[in-house]
């Protein structure tokens, strides 16, 4: 049977190793086995321990690839969070223009109270709009430009918005900032509310802005975890967990308002 390429290989080195060791011990010129033997080893060493060309062209090959998963783990998860979005009934009779998230401006110890989108007064956005996730509301626009806007999150202590409470929709008013209520950084508050009529797990949707501008009607805000007592207070107040995670937020919705409306709050 013929050997194999290996075989040969191995009965062609032992060769060589005898000739060099006899032609030592007589005394001859080693030097022509020793250009034969680099002309045999030289290709065997290359097969069989690549290069640092080699090495580096595979590393090179696995950076490319590795970050080739990653564009592609970002664009289903973009794509997903973006089906979401369209899926979502908070836009009202608004058009909704998909935006990303792509700088921090102003932040807080519960993160950016003012983030910077990728979309701008060429793609229609208008001061003002409303900005959303499929989660609920993130806040509004505040400044544009021709290619970017401005947003100020909810978290932000200048953003308030108007909102009912609860399943008998109590009016009250959302704020980032309440220094007199205990809270977590990253909770909100719900003040002027009527006495005894709120509790921990109600929804907090947005009241509504005339004209749905800035706000529709009915957008999730966040729900209540807790209605701190104040005794002799004609009012209460809610600490609310948002419902957008303001912190890590990233593909949202501007809420272009409908023809004809004005600004509103």
């Amino acid at each position: 049977m013929p050997r194999s390429l290996p075989g040969r290989l191995l009965a062609a080195l032992l060769g060589l190793t005898l000739l060099v060791v006899v032609a030592d011990v007589m005394g001859a010129p080693l030097g022509p086995l020793r250009g034969a033997g680099s002309s045999v080893l030289g290709p065997l060493e290359r097969v069989v321990a690549p290069g640092a060309d080699a090495q580096d062209r595979l590393a090179e090959e696995n950076a490319r690839l590795q970050e080739r998963v990653r564009t592609l783990e970002d664009d289903a998860a973009t794509a997903e969070q973006l089906a979401d979005l369209r899926g979502s009934a908070a836009a009202g009779d608004h058009e909704l223009l998909p935006a990303r998230v792509v700088g921090i401006g102003r932040a807080g110890a519960a993160g950016p109270t003012q983030v910077t989108l990728d979309a701008g007064s060429q793609d229609g956005v208008v001061d003002g709009s409303a900005v959303i996730t499929a989660d609920g509301l993130v806040g509004r626009v505040v400044d544009v430009t021709g290619r970017t806007s401005d947003v100020e999150v909810l978290g932000s202590s200048r953003a308030q918005v108007a909102v009912r409470v609860g399943p008998d929709r109590v009016l009250g008013s959302l704020t980032g900032a309440d220094p007199t209520t205990e809270r977590a950084a990253d909770e909100l508050v719900v003040t002027s509310l009527a006495r005894d009529r709120v509790e921990a797990g109600d929804a907090v949707v947005t009241l509504g802005s005339p004209g749905q501008s800035p706000y529709p009607p009915g957008v999730a805000v966040g729900e209540v975890v807790s209605v701190p007592d104040r005794p002799g207070s004609l009012t209460d107040t809610a600490v609310v967990a948002p419902s957008v995670d303001l912190a890590g937020v990233d593909v949202v919705g501007v809420l272009i308002p409908p023809a004809g409306t004005e600004d509103g709050s």
